[in-house]
């Protein structure tokens, strides 16, 4: 791992809820009424949590585990997942009740991870292909939106390839966790243009925009949360001690309580301790004093 975190700019964490040591908590996705959902990997299962109160409640539960979580149009939780390393790659769609549909098998997909609305298709990143899909939410209808190399790792040991995805100003933004770089990917009429490294010595898991462009980022095995302006200045907020073990993902709140805050999924050092012994995986809330960029697609 090489990874540069520029300066700290500590900012107050609050815990908003917790899981038993050994829990991997993947993704989150926040809906219209502000709910949190959380994908928990090891679990094979999607909790949503009031993030007000603290309250968790079963969601949607699955036959394989759970990676990534986007909402469609129509308001339905679409969610990644499988095996990593054992193809077909799964995609189900979750109605707001919570009864779950196999929208897709993906058969030369390994390990597909972090997901994003574009119109209205579903862009999804597969860890070990160097390959974005795209996917219909309604049908179920997949393509290869992009393949390159840039979007690999030339060791999975160290990490996956192409895994957090998001979509802001005309362009998808993936970060390429095992390479420590992210890169940015034009898009022309719902097409890839021709990717281009846009930060490197930067590990980065899931992350999301605030409406200014700048990307708080989940940095995983760094322990870290950190914020990459769009002048390329990196500010860490948060870290171990502030309960970043293992940080995997970040969303936006979306009410008005909430809306300058991130929620940011830990694993508690699942794959990797900064310390000796393991905590609990948990949801954490960080106001960074910034709106969030809104998805299209959102739920």
């Amino acid at each position: 791992m090489n990874h540069d975190g520029g300066t700290d700019a500590f900012r107050t964490v609050e815990v908003v809820a917790t899981w038993p040591k050994g829990s991997f908590a993947e993704s989150v996705a926040v809906d219209a009424k502000g709910l949190i959902y959380v994908s928990l990997h090891t679990d094979q299962a999607v909790v949503c949590v009031d993030p007000m109160t603290g309250t968790k409640s079963p969601f949607a539960k699955f036959d394989r585990p759970s990676t990534g979580l986007a909402f469609a149009a129509d308001g339905a939780l679409i969610v990644s997942g499988g095996t990593p390393g054992l193809a077909p790659g799964v995609v189900w769609r979750v109605d707001k009740n919570g009864d779950v549909c196999l929208l897709a098998e993906i058969a030369d997909a390994a390990f597909l991870n972090g997901m994003t609305p574009l119109g209205d298709r579903m862009l999804i990143a597969e860890s070990l292909g160097a390959t974005i899909y795209a996917i219909d939410p309604l049908s179920g209808a997949v393509e290869h939106w992009l393949t390159d190399p840039i979007l690999g790792t030339r060791d999975s040991a160290s990490g996956p390839g192409a895994n957090g995805i998001k979509i802001f100003n005309g362009a998808a933004t993936i970060s390429i966790t095992g390479e420590d770089r992210i890169v940015r990917v034009p898009i022309t009429t719902g097409k890839a243009g021709t990717p281009e490294i846009i930060a490197d010595q930067l590990r980065a898991d899931d992350f999301a925009f605030d409406d200014r462009g700048a990307l708080y980022i989940a940095t995983h095995p760094a322990h870290s949360l950190l914020r990459l302006d769009p002048d390329g200045t990196r500010t860490t907020l948060a870290r171990a001690q502030h309960g970043m073990t293992g940080s995997t993902a970040v969303a936006f709140g979306r009410t008005e309580a909430d809306q300058t805050c991130v929620y940011v999924t830990t694993t508690g050092g699942t794959w990797t301790l900064p310390e000796d012994q393991m905590e609990v995986a948990k949801l954490l809330r960080i106001d960074v004093s910034r709106s969030g960029h809104a998805l299209l697609g959102r739920g």
